[in-house]
Order: C-alpha cells, then sequence, then structure tokens
C-alpha cells in the first residue's frame, strides 16, 4: 500500500514542477509539498501493519483423489490467528485495537457503549474481515488490573459546531491548547458530509500531545446545543406585615395609576398643511453632449483604458479569490505595478492557503460569481480575524475589479498611517 502512495506523492510533485514560473509560484509549491509530506507520514501511521503469521497446511488427502487435486490442495495456505480467551485493548485515535491480535479494529461506538479504556483485558468475536483490518465485536470485559490513563491522547468534550463548521468553544468554555491558549478548529468539508453538521450540534474533539495536526473529530452528540436564556424572578416581597407597609401600598397604586393615565393621555396632533406642489420648468439652454472618449466624434472602442495608478501602493500584497481563468491577466496588469499579487483559486482546497498568508496580507478581493461558499467563508472568516480589507465583487468587468483591488489597498495604506502615528 505504501508503495503506491509514494509512487503517487513523487507524480504530483513532478506534476507541480511544470508549472513553477516565479517566486510566488515557488512559495505555493513549498507549502503544496509539505501537505503532500503530512499526507504520506499520515497515510504510513494508518496503514496495515506487517505481521507475522502461522502458515498451515492442510492435511494430506487419500490417494484415491486425482494428483492434480492434491497437489492444488498442497499449495493452499490460510492465514491464523492465535487463539486467545482474552486479548488487550489498545486505545487509538480514532477507535482501538487488540494488541495480540494484527489489524484488528474496535469502532469508536463499541468503545463508547462497553465504556472501554486503555489496558483492558476483553473477549470478542470477528464481525467483519477483510485483506486490510477485521472489525471486531466485544462481547465482555474480562479485566481491568492494566487500566493506564492515556496522557498523550488529547479530547476536548462537548464542543459546539458554529456556521461554515467552525468550533471555537466547548460547553465548558473556550478551547484551549496546552498553554493555554484560545484557538479555533475550522472542520473540513468531507468531515462536514460524513457527520452532517449543522449549526448547534456538540461534537469531540480528540489530538496526540504536541502534535495539533492531528486535531479532528472522533464522535457526534445526537443532540443539539440551545443557547440557556435568562430569565428574571419577579419582586420579592419583604414586607412583615407591618402597618406601614400596608399603608405603604395604596400610595404606590396610586402613582402606579397617575403614571398610567398620564402616559395615555392623548395629544391633539395639528393637521399638516398640504404644500403646493412646484412645476418644473423647462431649462432654455440646451445641454451639451457629453464625450465618452479623448478626441470628439472617435469610436467608443478606442476610449481610453490605461491602468489605473497604483503607484503608490508599491510592495504590498493582494490576494484575489476565484476566477482561475484570468490568472495570466491578473499577473500581467499587476507585474507593472510593483504590488504582490497571490491568486488563490475558487475552491475550498485552494482557498484554506489563505490561513498562512493572511498575517502578512494587506487587503483580499473576492469574484462572487467564480467562487465557492465554502472559499468565500474561510476566506472571510481570516480576513476578519487579522483585520484585513476585503470586498466582494462581481465580475462585470476587470476595471470594477482593479477598482474595487485600488480601494481595499488604500484602506490598507490608511490602517497602516494610523497605526504608525500611534
Amino acid at each position: 500500500m505504501m508503495h503506491h502512495v509514494i509512487e503517487r506523492a513523487k507524480e504530483l510533485v513532478t506534476s507541480k514542477l511544470n508549472i513553477v514560473e516565479t517566486a510566488d509560484d515557488w512559495g505555493l509549491l513549498l507549502e503544496e509539498i509539505n501537505g503532500i509530506d503530512e499526507w504520506v507520514q499520515l497515510s504510513q501511521y494508518y496503514a496495515p501493519r506487517q505481521t507475522t503469521t502461522k502458515l498451515v497446511e492442510r492435511p494430506e488427502t487419500p490417494s484415491s483423489l486425482p494428483i492434480k487435486m492434491i497437489q492444488e490442495r498442497k499449495e493452499e495456505v490460510e492465514r491464523t490467528v492465535e487463539q486467545r480467551y482474552s486479548y488487550t485493548f489498545e486505545r487509538q485515535l480514532k477507535g482501538g485495537s487488540l494488541r495480540e491480535w494484527p489489524n484488528s479494529h474496535v469502532s469508536e461506538t463499541e468503545i463508547r457503549d462497553w465504556n472501554l479504556e486503555h489496558g483492558m483485558e476483553v473477549r470478542v468475536q470477528v464481525l467483519h474481515q477483510d485483506e486490510r483490518r477485521t472489525s471486531l465485536e466485544i462481547l465482555a470485559v474480562v479485566a481491568t488490573d492494566q487500566v493506564k490513563p492515556l496522557a498523550e491522547r488529547i479530547v476536548f468534550e462537548k464542543c459546539i459546531v458554529k456556521n461554515h463548521g467552525i468550533i471555537e468553544a466547548a460547553i465548558d468554555g473556550p478551547l484551549q491548547d496546552e498553554t493555554g491558549k484560545p484557538f479555533y478548529y475550522t472542520t473540513p468539508l468531507e468531515d462536514m458530509r460524513f457527520f452532517q453538521l449543522k449549526a448547534g450540534q456538540l461534537v469531540d474533539l480528540v489530538m496526540w500531545k504536541g502534535h495539533p495536526e492531528t486535531l479532528t473529530i472522533v464522535w457526534k452528540h445526537a443532540f443539539h446545543y440551545e443557547v440557556p436564556t435568562m430569565t428574571e424572578l419577579p419582586a420579592r416581597d419583604v414586607s412583615n406585615g407591618s402597618p406601614e407597609s400596608a399603608t405603604a401600598s395604596p400610595a404606590n397604586k396610586q402613582a402606579k395609576t397617575g403614571r398610567y393615565d398620564k402616559m395615555m393621555q392623548r395629544k391633539p396632533k395639528a393637521k399638516k398643511v398640504k404644500k403646493e406642489r412646484r412645476l418644473r420648468e423647462k431649462k432654455v439652454q440646451q445641454l451639451e453632449r457629453l464625450d465618452t472618449t479623448t478626441l470628439p466624434g472617435q469610436p467608443i472602442e478606442f476610449v481610453d483604458k490605461t491602468a489605473l495608478d497604483f503607484a503608490s501602493y508599491d510592495g504590498m500584497r493582494l490576494v484575489i479569490v476565484g476566477n482561475e481563468q484570468q490568472r495570466a491577466v491578473y499577473r500581467d496588469f499587476f507585474a507593472e505595478t510593483g504590488i504582490e499579487l497571490i491568486h488563490l483559486g475558487g475552491d475550498a482546497q485552494a482557498a484554506k492557503k489563505i490561513a498562512c498568508l493572511a498575517k502578512k496580507t494587506d487587503a483580499i478581493v473576492v469574484i462572487k460569481s467564480r467562487v465557492s461558499h465554502a472559499a468565500a467563508a474561510h476566506v472571510l472568516v481570516q480576513a476578519k480575524k487579522h483585520d484585513i480589507p476585503f470586498a466582494i465583487e462581481r465580475l462585470d468587468g476587470r476595471r470594477s475589479l482593479y477598482t474595487a483591488c485600488q480601494q481595499q489597498l488604500e484602506k490598507a495604506m490608511v490602517q497602516r498611517l494610523l497605526k504608525d502615528e500611534r
């Protein structure tokens, strides 16, 4: 299995090298190579282990059978696992396995139904078996003497899912890493579809200690989370039956009644005088014709289409999301302006790169008609998190897009000047 993974990784890297032309493309290539490296490592982690199994030959058949059938039966071998009364359970990131049974797997549902912990001894039976792994079903828990807490596995229980799969807090409080710093988790699109997540649902997150890249969803609870509503209790009567309290109650009633009558008293409103309608007089002076070209009488095709003034934004970084077909056109246009342009695709996988580019990005422009909803959600989250000026522009024309880029760069320039003054 790992041989096919490595061959596929080589093909991906070779195909990416053919499209590298600029320094920006080289930076993006390094990020994609890091992603391919993580994929190879995860594939190696989840690949089935190579185990040593006993090869048992079938007993010799009687000589009355044909010689061909005897040879075929001698060549047949089967892999067997040594049968035991009980097996030691080992907790994994998702689900679990048995220490004495290679390529075994215990589902997360079985673990939660039996409340299994790392080190328990259990009895099992085969539920499903194939070439990759063997799915097992728990029959009974035999012993709990070797139970040890698995400190390397960190669990965040009952985390609240918000819109677009963003998880920032649990029921107990905000999510915090090992150092106590708050963080948030954006659920991948595959997990959103697999678990069918919606806003308000509760999930459990798990990760290995010291490896935040392994953070993933392991379980979805069956109920939704509702924000608790605070109801104010009525004022408590602290009177002890004294004559002072008895005399004070009618006064309060009279005061309330007076205020109520005053509020309900209607005041006459003067009727507005209807204004006389003014007739619009025709202008005596005729309006001159507006020429939209540099020279009078010149056709509209020869209108001045020079580039906008981007000289004051030299050295700033601009990110455009969507409309991959015009990548070469945008790159040629902004190459002369001195602005560092990063063009991301309209799919969710390409838009995830904005998370590592947002800290050094000055302005973001999203092309509304050429981008997916998931990609737009990723970009808007990062723009609001790092206070980056952004605009969502319809693709009516290149001129309108360049104007939107100029406006967002101008906002970024103003923010930079205000920070320098402070």
